[in-house]
Protein backbone atom coordinates (compact mmCIF):
# COMPACT_ATOMS: atom_id res chain seq x y z
CA UNK A 1 0.00 0.00 0.00
CA UNK A 2 1.63 3.19 -1.08
CA UNK A 3 1.10 6.45 0.89
CA UNK A 4 2.75 10.04 0.23
CA UNK A 5 5.27 9.60 2.92
CA UNK A 6 5.62 5.89 3.17
CA UNK A 7 4.68 2.01 1.65
CA UNK A 8 3.44 -0.70 3.94
CA UNK A 9 3.34 -3.83 4.30
CA UNK A 10 1.64 -5.08 7.48
CA UNK A 11 2.57 -8.23 9.01
CA UNK A 12 3.95 -9.71 5.91
CA UNK A 13 5.74 -11.84 7.50
CA UNK A 14 4.55 -14.42 9.95
CA UNK A 15 5.72 -15.56 13.34
CA UNK A 16 6.89 -18.94 11.53
CA UNK A 17 9.17 -17.30 8.76
CA UNK A 18 10.25 -14.57 11.47
CA UNK A 19 11.14 -17.37 13.17
CA UNK A 20 12.99 -19.19 10.00
CA UNK A 21 14.46 -15.89 8.71
CA UNK A 22 16.18 -15.68 11.96
CA UNK A 23 17.21 -19.02 12.66
CA UNK A 24 18.66 -19.23 8.99
CA UNK A 25 20.64 -15.53 9.90
CA UNK A 26 21.99 -16.95 13.37
CA UNK A 27 22.92 -20.67 11.33
CA UNK A 28 24.69 -18.96 8.39
CA UNK A 29 25.92 -15.64 9.13
CA UNK A 30 29.45 -15.80 9.16
CA UNK A 31 30.71 -13.01 11.39
CA UNK A 32 31.17 -9.81 9.85
CA UNK A 33 29.45 -7.17 11.81
CA UNK A 34 29.31 -3.98 10.94
CA UNK A 35 32.31 -1.07 12.19
CA UNK A 36 30.19 0.43 14.64
CA UNK A 37 32.09 3.33 13.77
CA UNK A 38 29.80 3.14 10.47
CA UNK A 39 27.11 4.95 9.95
CA UNK A 40 24.98 8.28 10.09
CA UNK A 41 26.91 11.59 12.11
CA UNK A 42 25.54 14.47 12.79
CA UNK A 43 27.38 17.75 11.70
CA UNK A 44 30.11 17.69 14.14
CA UNK A 45 30.95 14.09 13.03
CA UNK A 46 29.64 12.35 15.88
CA UNK A 47 28.45 8.82 15.21
CA UNK A 48 24.31 8.60 16.15
CA UNK A 49 24.08 5.21 16.09
CA UNK A 50 23.61 3.47 19.22
CA UNK A 51 23.41 0.03 18.26
CA UNK A 52 24.59 -3.31 19.78
CA UNK A 53 24.88 -5.25 16.82
CA UNK A 54 24.87 -5.16 12.89
CA UNK A 55 25.44 -8.64 11.00
CA UNK A 56 26.01 -7.53 7.21
CA UNK A 57 23.67 -10.58 5.62
CA UNK A 58 24.74 -10.46 1.65
CA UNK A 59 21.41 -10.02 -0.07
CA UNK A 60 21.57 -13.85 -2.09
CA UNK A 61 21.85 -15.56 0.96
CA UNK A 62 18.54 -14.49 2.20
CA UNK A 63 16.65 -13.53 -1.07
CA UNK A 64 14.59 -16.83 -0.66
CA UNK A 65 12.85 -15.50 2.13
CA UNK A 66 12.58 -11.78 1.06
CA UNK A 67 12.61 -11.92 -2.49
CA UNK A 68 8.39 -11.23 -3.46
CA UNK A 69 8.60 -8.30 -0.64
CA UNK A 70 11.96 -6.77 -2.67
CA UNK A 71 9.96 -7.35 -5.92
CA UNK A 72 7.11 -5.66 -4.67
CA UNK A 73 9.31 -2.57 -3.35
CA UNK A 74 10.91 -2.12 -6.59
CA UNK A 75 7.97 -1.89 -7.79
CA UNK A 76 6.78 0.83 -5.56
CA UNK A 77 10.30 3.00 -5.93
CA UNK A 78 9.89 2.73 -9.64
CA UNK A 79 6.44 2.84 -10.60
CA UNK A 80 4.46 4.85 -7.42
CA UNK A 81 7.80 7.18 -6.50
CA UNK A 82 9.18 7.33 -10.12
CA UNK A 83 12.64 6.56 -9.31
CA UNK A 84 15.27 4.81 -11.71
CA UNK A 85 17.07 1.89 -9.81
CA UNK A 86 19.67 -0.83 -9.69
CA UNK A 87 18.45 -3.93 -9.26
CA UNK A 88 19.49 -5.89 -6.41
CA UNK A 89 22.30 -8.28 -6.57
CA UNK A 90 22.99 -10.95 -4.40
CA UNK A 91 26.81 -9.55 -3.19
CA UNK A 92 24.95 -6.52 -1.86
CA UNK A 93 24.27 -5.85 1.32
CA UNK A 94 21.49 -5.79 4.23
CA UNK A 95 21.88 -4.94 7.67
CA UNK A 96 20.39 -7.01 9.99
CA UNK A 97 20.10 -4.95 13.56
CA UNK A 98 19.85 -5.83 16.86
CA UNK A 99 18.68 -3.30 19.10
CA UNK A 100 19.25 -4.20 22.87
CA UNK A 101 17.57 -2.81 25.53
CA UNK A 102 20.34 -3.66 28.44
CA UNK A 103 22.38 -0.39 26.56
CA UNK A 104 19.94 1.05 25.67
CA UNK A 105 19.65 0.96 21.92
CA UNK A 106 18.87 3.76 19.31
CA UNK A 107 19.48 5.25 16.58
CA UNK A 108 19.00 9.30 16.25
CA UNK A 109 18.14 11.56 13.46
CA UNK A 110 19.81 10.55 10.33
CA UNK A 111 18.88 10.43 6.62
CA UNK A 112 20.75 7.39 4.21
CA UNK A 113 22.90 8.46 1.65
CA UNK A 114 25.96 7.13 -0.10
CA UNK A 115 28.79 9.35 -0.59
CA UNK A 116 29.05 7.45 -4.19
CA UNK A 117 29.91 9.70 -6.87
CA UNK A 118 27.86 7.11 -9.13
CA UNK A 119 24.83 6.50 -7.01
CA UNK A 120 22.33 6.95 -4.24
CA UNK A 121 19.78 5.45 -1.92
CA UNK A 122 16.61 6.03 -3.00
CA UNK A 123 14.87 4.29 -0.53
CA UNK A 124 14.89 2.08 2.22
CA UNK A 125 13.37 -0.51 3.22
CA UNK A 126 12.50 -1.89 7.01
CA UNK A 127 11.20 -5.19 8.41
CA UNK A 128 10.94 -6.11 11.84
CA UNK A 129 12.17 -9.94 12.16
CA UNK A 130 11.68 -9.42 16.02
CA UNK A 131 11.48 -12.84 17.70
CA UNK A 132 10.12 -11.68 21.79
CA UNK A 133 8.03 -8.69 22.69
CA UNK A 134 10.14 -5.22 22.97
CA UNK A 135 9.58 -1.85 23.95
CA UNK A 136 10.60 1.55 23.17
CA UNK A 137 12.15 1.26 19.69
CA UNK A 138 9.28 3.05 18.35
CA UNK A 139 10.49 4.26 14.25
CA UNK A 140 9.48 8.10 13.86
CA UNK A 141 10.13 10.30 10.28
CA UNK A 142 10.47 13.75 10.14
CA UNK A 143 9.58 14.77 6.39
CA UNK A 144 8.92 18.55 6.85
CA UNK A 145 7.72 20.25 10.05
CA UNK A 146 6.49 17.96 12.32
CA UNK A 147 7.57 14.33 13.82
CA UNK A 148 5.70 11.11 12.39
CA UNK A 149 5.03 8.10 14.46
CA UNK A 150 5.31 5.03 12.33
CA UNK A 151 3.25 2.76 14.96
CA UNK A 152 2.99 -0.29 12.08
CA UNK A 153 6.53 -0.97 12.36
CA UNK A 154 6.73 -2.08 15.97
CA UNK A 155 4.36 -5.33 14.73
CA UNK A 156 6.83 -7.79 14.03
CA UNK A 157 6.33 -9.41 10.53
CA UNK A 158 5.37 -5.90 9.22
CA UNK A 159 7.53 -3.59 6.49
CA UNK A 160 7.64 -0.41 5.44
CA UNK A 161 9.81 2.13 3.20
CA UNK A 162 10.23 5.47 2.71
CA UNK A 163 12.55 7.83 0.54
CA UNK A 164 15.89 7.87 1.87
CA UNK A 165 16.44 11.61 2.44
CA UNK A 166 13.67 11.45 4.90
CA UNK A 167 15.47 12.17 8.28
CA UNK A 168 14.29 9.05 10.54
CA UNK A 169 15.15 7.91 13.79
CA UNK A 170 14.46 5.05 16.31
CA UNK A 171 13.98 5.91 19.89
CA UNK A 172 15.76 4.05 22.51
CA UNK A 173 14.50 0.33 23.27
CA UNK A 174 13.38 0.11 26.94
CA UNK A 175 12.76 -3.20 27.20
CA UNK A 176 13.53 -6.89 25.26
CA UNK A 177 14.96 -6.69 21.54
CA UNK A 178 13.88 -5.12 18.43
CA UNK A 179 15.42 -6.81 15.36
CA UNK A 180 15.33 -5.32 11.82
CA UNK A 181 16.34 -5.95 8.36
CA UNK A 182 17.22 -3.21 6.28
CA UNK A 183 17.78 -3.34 2.73
CA UNK A 184 18.57 -0.33 0.89
CA UNK A 185 17.24 0.45 -2.70
CA UNK A 186 20.46 2.46 -4.96
CA UNK A 187 19.78 3.99 -8.49
CA UNK A 188 21.99 6.87 -10.34
CA UNK A 189 22.97 9.82 -8.45
CA UNK A 190 19.92 12.20 -7.73
CA UNK A 191 20.46 15.53 -10.46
Amino acid sequence: MIYNLYASWPKVFSTESINQINKFIDDTHDGQLQDKKLGATNQDGTTVKNISTVKIIPYGQIQQFIGPLIENAYQATNLELGFITFPQFPGQHCNFNIYDSNSKDRYDWHCDASTSPTHDVKCTLLINLSTEPFEGGEFQLFPNTEIVDIPLLSEPGSAIMFKSPILHRVLPVTSGTRKTLTVFIYGPKFR
